[in-house]
C-alpha cells in the first residue's frame, strides 16, 4: 500500500507543474458502491468468523479545484460520510461452556470525514470534451458503530487509500463559464485491523464510484 501511495503522489505532483490558470468549484453526485470483506478471531475460542457486505448509496460531495489551460486539474473533494454498512450473527449457547461468546453479534461502521485529493491528467479530446486519468489519494476515519455480546467495542481509525479513474469533462454550452465532469472511479483502502476484548478483526473496504459533477470556473 505505501509504495502504491507513493506512485500515486509522484503521478499527481507531476501533473500540477502546469501553470494554472483557473479555479473550479462545484458540486457532485456520486453512485458509490461499497465492498467489505472482514474475519473476527473470538477470544475464548480462537474460532475465525468471516463476512462480507456491500452497499449502494448515491451521496453529494462539493469540490474546489485549479483548472489549467491544457486541461489538467489539481483539486480537494469533500464527503462527510458514507455508510459501510452493517452485518449481524448470533451465536447458539452452549449450557456447558459459561466462558462462550455466545450472544448476537452487530458489525456496523461509516467513513466520516471522506478527504481526497486529486489530479486530472488530460489524455485528448473525446467527444467534444477532454477525456483524462483521475488518480486520487483518500483519507477517512472508520468510524466503528457494531453491537457485541460481550460489551466490548473496537477502535476508530483513520485510513489512507488510492483512487485510479477514467473522465470526461468540457464547458457547458451556453453556461456562463459551467463545466461538467464524468467519470468512474476505483478506491482501494489499506487495511483496518483492531483488538476488542481480546477479539481480534481485520477488515479490508474498496469503493467504485460514478461520479458527474457541474463546476464553475472562475
Amino acid at each position: 500500500m505505501k509504495k502504491l501511495l507513493s506512485i500515486v503522489s509522484s503521478l499527481i505532483l507531476v501533473s500540477t507543474i502546469t501553470a494554472y490558470a483557473e479555479i473550479g468549484m462545484g458540486i457532485s453526485g456520486a453512485f458509490i458502491s461499497i465492498d467489505g470483506d472482514g474475519t473476527e478471531t473470538t477470544r475464548s475460542s480462537g474460532e475465525v468468523n468471516n463476512g462480507s457486505t456491500s452497499e449502494t448509496e448515491i451521496i453529494p460531495e462539493v469540490f474546489v479545484e485549479m483548472i489549467g489551460d491544457n486541461g489538467s486539474a489539481f483539486g480537494i473533494s469533500y464527503i462527510p460520510t458514507r455508510d459501510v454498512g452493517s452485518k449481524s450473527r448470533t451465536d447458539a449457547e452452549s449450557p456447558a461452556d459459561t466462558d462462550s461468546d455466545d450472544g448476537t453479534y452487530t458489525a456496523k461502521a461509516e467513513l466520516d470525514n471522506v478527504i481526497k485529493f486529486y489530479g486530472d491528467i488530460p489524455m485528448g479530446s473525446f467527444a467534444g470534451g477532454t477525456s483524462y486519468l483521475s488518480l486520487g489519494l483518500q483519507h477517512v476515519e472508520l468510524v466503528t458503530l457494531e453491537s457485541l455480546n460481550s460489551g466490548a467495542t473496537y477502535p476508530n481509525k483513520n485510513l489512507f487509500g488510492y483512487s485510479i479513474g477514467l473522465g470526461l469533462k468540457g464547458d457547458v454550452p451556453y453556461g456562463n463559464n459551467l463545466y461538467y465532469k464524468g467519470e468512474v472511479t476505483y478506491t482501494d483502502f489499506e487495511t483496518y485491523e483492531a483488538d476488542g476484548a481480546g477479539n481480534k478483526v481485520s477488515a479490508d473496504l474498496d469503493a467504485t464510484a460514478a461520479r458527474f459533477s457541474i463546476g464553475y470556473k472562475f
